[in-house]
C-alpha cells in the first residue's frame, strides 16, 4: 500500500493531468483493489471538476470534524450510465482546507499533524494506492500534502526553468522533511526535441519514469472537463502515462510516518531562524 504525492514546481506543467492519469491507470492495473485520488489543489481543483463535480463533504470539512467516510466518492466518470472505473474513489478538497490559525501556532501544528496522521491511517486500511494531486504553489498545505506521502513523483517540462525548479524543490523537501522522491516525469515534450540533458538532470533527483509527448488531445480533453486517459485512452499521452503507471506499480515504496516528517521540518525551520538571529 503506497501514498504517492504528485508535485509540479510550476503551474501548467501538467501535474493534475498526470495525477488523474496515474490514478486511473493504477485502478485498471489493480481491478480488485481500491485506488484513491485526493484533490489537494484547492485553488484549481481540476480533479473535482473532471472526476467528482457532485459532492457534499470535502477534506476541508473532514478536518473540521465531518466523518472521513462521507468525503470519499466513487469517481463520477461514466460510460452509458455505468462507472468507467468502479474501483477508483475521489476525495475532493473543496477549497482552502486549513483553517485560519488562531492562538498558539505550535498547538495548531500539533493538531494538524494529529488529524492528518489519523486520516492517512484510516485510508491505508482501505486503499491499495493513494495518489495526491498537490498544489502548484509552495504553502503550508503543500508541505502537509507532501509530508503525508510515502514517495513523491515530480513532473517537469522540457526547459531549464522547470527542471532547475524541480531539482531545487526536491533538494529542499529532502532536507526539511526527508521525503523520498521515487520518480520524475518529463511532460509535454515536443516531437523531435532532444531531452537527454534534462532527463539526465532529473535522473539525479529520482529515476526518470517516462517521457510524455506533447499531445493536442490533452488540451481537448481538458476543455471538455475529462481526463485525457478517460476520453482518449489510445492517444500518445495516455499510452505514455499508462507505461509510467506500470513502472510505479513495480516500485517498492516503504510507508513513512507523517508526524516525524513535519517535526523535522519544524526543527529545520527553527535552526534557520536561529542562525538568522545570530547573524
Amino acid at each position: 500500500m503506497s501514498v504517492i504525492s504528485v508535485v509540479g514546481t510550476k503551474g501548467g506543467v501538467g501535474k493534475s493531468t498526470f495525477s488523474m492519469g496515474l490514478a486511473i491507470s493504477l485502478a485498471k492495473l489493480f481491478p480488485k483493489n481500491w485506488v484513491l485520488l485526493v484533490d489537494g489543489d484547492m485553488h484549481i481543483r481540476s480533479v473535482e471538476l473532471k472526476m467528482c463535480p457532485d459532492y457534499d463533504v470535502t477534506l476541508a470539512q473532514v478536518l473540521e470534524g465531518k466523518p472521513l467516510e462521507e468525503a470519499i466518492y466513487l469517481s463520477q466518470l461514466e460510460s452509458e450510465g455505468e462507472p468507467l472505473y468502479p474501483n477508483l474513489a475521489v476525495l475532493p478538497a473543496g477549497g482552502r482546507f486549513l483553517p485560519v490559525i488562531r492562538g498558539d501556532f505550535l498547538s495548531f501544528i500539533e493538531e494538524t499533524k494529529r488529524k492528518f496522521d489519523q486520516i492517512i491511517k484510516k485510508l491505508r486500511k482501505r486503499f491499495e494506492y493513494i495518489v495526491i494531486d498537490t498544489p502548484a504553489s509552495m504553502s503550508f498545505e503543500h508541505l502537509i500534502l507532501t509530508a503525508v506521502a510515502d514517495g513523491l513523483i515530480f513532473v517537469a517540462e522540457p526547459n531549464d526553468d522547470s527542471v532547475e525548479a524541480t531539482i531545487n524543490t526536491a533538494r529542499g523537501l529532502k532536507e526539511f522533511m526527508d521525503v523520498r522522491p521515487v520518480g520524475t516525469v518529463l511532460n509535454k515534450v515536443p516531437r523531435g526535441v532532444d531531452v537527454r540533458e534534462w532527463g539526465k538532470k532529473l535522473s539525479a533527483v529520482a529515476p526518470l519514469l517516462g517521457i510524455i509527448p506533447e499531445d493536442p488531445l490533452v488540451g481537448d480533453a481538458f476543455r471538455k472537463n475529462m481526463p485525457v486517459l478517460a476520453l482518449y485512452p489510445r492517444t500518445v499521452a495516455s499510452k505514455a502515462i499508462q507505461e509510467i503507471a506500470t513502472k510505479v506499480a513495480r516500485l517498492s515504496i516503504k510507508p513513512s510516518k507523517v508526524p516525524e516528517k513535519i517535526e523535522r521540518a519544524l526543527q529545520k525551520t527553527a535552526e534557520l531562524l536561529s542562525k538568522g538571529e545570530e547573524s
